[in-house]
């Protein structure tokens, strides 16, 4: 392996998956550049949006971006109508055909629907899978469970409610854009907003717009991802411009080793800071604080792992295999 870990921030389109974005990159990349190739969190096939792929080691930063950076999604739903799947990929199986929904939630204002909304739902929410997810059980997604009609009921998980914005409503469209914590299945909580309105509620599209402070208008869309001309790969120099280092996607303080200790580091030693004349500030820092490592050189700073310090030593989460 030969590159640095990189992340691309790809826009994926709706109607594929987004292993097929996977998929596409494999397929175009230089294989000996970037070694293993995985995405931070899948798309469904109906929404478009960002997805993070990483390569030369990045997807070990995978579950962190799961716990630590909020996403943002617009969804786009549609009030009085129930599908099986919480999106319009299949056909209708309930309706609200009823005086209120037709009397009443037709004339709602906009912002009386966003301020009901977020006294219900901003902060701790929670939520169980939707059985129309990519969650699994026993290694199989809950998707194929429910195709098979086979009912598999998960244990509702607490997840947080950041921020709703209520977008545009056009009766019966409603536009939000939530900002959740990882793991939270949009899909279901447009359906909980439509409940506690009075109705019923699908999807109708989704963007995903933000994962943390990394933006879908920056992302790389289907006609700038990387193509291979002939045989010729896409190799690391030419996409190094068109990715981002795994501390841009995840801002993290720095903690700087130069000479023996960052080689005794990189051989999973912990180091004590005060022999790096680090400031005494980290040494009361939360235990459970992250940070990234780097190695000082004579001529530049190289990320070299993940770490987490307690009383003044640093101890390693996980370390970068270096470029060749």
């Amino acid at each position: 392996m030969t590159t640095s870990p990189r992340v691309f921030n790809v826009f994926k389109p709706a109607g594929i998956t987004s292993y097929d974005v996977v998929r596409h990159f494999k397929k175009n990349l230089n294989k000996l550049d970037y070694g293993k190739i995985g995405h931070f969190g899948t798309l469904d096939p109906f929404a478009s949006g960002v997805l993070l792929l990483g390569v030369g080691g990045a997807t070990k930063i995978n579950e962190y971006v799961h716990k630590l950076l909020p996403k943002t999604y617009l969804a786009v739903g549609k009030l009085g109508v129930h599908t099986d799947t919480g999106d319009q990929t299949v056909p209708p199986s309930q309706q609200d055909n009823s005086d209120y929904i037709k009397d009443v939630i037709s004339k709602f204002d906009q912002n009386f629907i966003e301020q009901k909304l977020r006294s219900q739902f901003i902060g701790e929410y929670l939520q169980a899978p939707h059985k129309f997810s990519a969650a699994k059980h026993c290694g199989v997604p809950l998707h194929k469970w429910a195709r098979a009609n086979i009912t598999v009921k998960k244990e509702p998980k607490k997840r947080v409610i950041h921020n709703i914005e209520v977008v545009k409503y056009k009766f019966p469209y409603l536009s939000i854009r939530f900002t959740v914590s990882s793991g939270t299945y949009i899909r279901t909580l447009f359906s909980d907003c439509a409940k506690y309105l009075g109705t019923l509620g699908v999807l109708v599209a989704l963007v995903r717009e933000s994962i943390g402070e990394v933006d879908y208008k920056d992302s790389l869309k289907k006609g700038k991802w990387p193509n291979k001309i002939g045989d010729k790969y896409i190799s690391a120099g030419d996409y190094l411009p068109i990715s981002m280092g795994v501390d841009e996607v995840l801002p993290l303080e720095k903690v700087i080793l130069s000479g023996k200790a960052a080689l005794r580091y990189m051989n999973g030693i912990a180091q004590n800071l005060q022999d790096n004349k680090i400031q005494n500030e980290l040494l009361h820092v939360d235990a459970q604080q992250l940070f990234w490592v780097y190695q000082q050189t004579d001529s530049e700073m190289l990320l070299i792992g993940m770490g987490k310090i307690k009383n003044l030593v640093l101890y390693s989460v996980f370390n970068f295999q270096m470029a060749s």
